[in-house]
């Protein structure tokens, strides 16, 4: 783009001046100058988009390494495994197939018949666990990420546990942002483990 070609590097957007010839000059053979197809600016925006909101979700998740543990090829990083599973959910204006999105993933089992109640900003969540195994401990804990409706962009994460498996129920309220109670909220749930070295896939919701 501009003579500069653009790439990540161990999880990081690094830049650096273009070989190919055309790139650089910005111009094609016969002088005439180089206009990006539809397809190229819209491939850009969301590369520029992935970006933005990778950096925006590791952040909320910084001390949490659900990507780190996750299973990928030996040279994946934590930045290309999020993407690699995310990618296909999102466009240049964010999150727009919230369902698939992955707020995390793992081994552990996820929360069994779950079902969510919203009054307002409170969240009341119950579920099932029917058995205290390996992959199921009771003393898992239940974290919480959400988007509202109208930040596809921001990834968010409630601080702290706030229930554990063998509860099979929790409640807590979502910060309004200033929104309208009416606003739209994605939510996922999944289980981290207490030493933080397994976590469940995510589980969807809207709410």
């Amino acid at each position: 783009m501009n003579g500069i070609t653009y790439y990540y590097k161990s999880g990081k957007l690094c830049q650096c001046k273009s070989r190919n010839a055309r790139l650089v000059t910005g111009k094609k053979k016969d002088g005439t100058l180089l206009v990006p197809t539809p397809e190229q600016v819209k491939a850009r925006a969301v590369f520029k988009m992935m970006f933005y909101l990778k950096g925006f979700y590791f952040r909320q998740i910084e001390e949490i390494p659900i990507w780190d543990v996750a299973s990928g090829t030996v040279e994946q990083n934590r930045w290309a495994k999020f993407h690699r599973a995310n990618a296909p959910a999102c466009d240049e204006r964010g999150v727009v197939d919230f369902p698939s999105f992955e707020f995390s993933v793992g081994k552990l089992f996820q929360p069994m018949n779950a079902r969510v109640i919203r009054k307002g900003w409170t969240l009341i969540v119950t579920w099932e666990n029917r058995e205290n195994r390996e992959l199921s401990r009771m003393s898992d804990g239940l974290r919480v990420g959400y988007f509202y409706d109208s930040y596809p962009k921001a990834p968010k994460l409630l601080p702290g546990v706030v229930a554990k498996r063998g509860d099979c129920r929790a409640e807590f309220t979502i910060p309004d942002a200033g929104l309208p109670v009416m606003e739209g909220v994605h939510v996922y749930l999944f289980f981290m483990r207490k030493d933080k070295g397994a976590f469940s896939s995510s589980k969807y919701f809207r709410v």
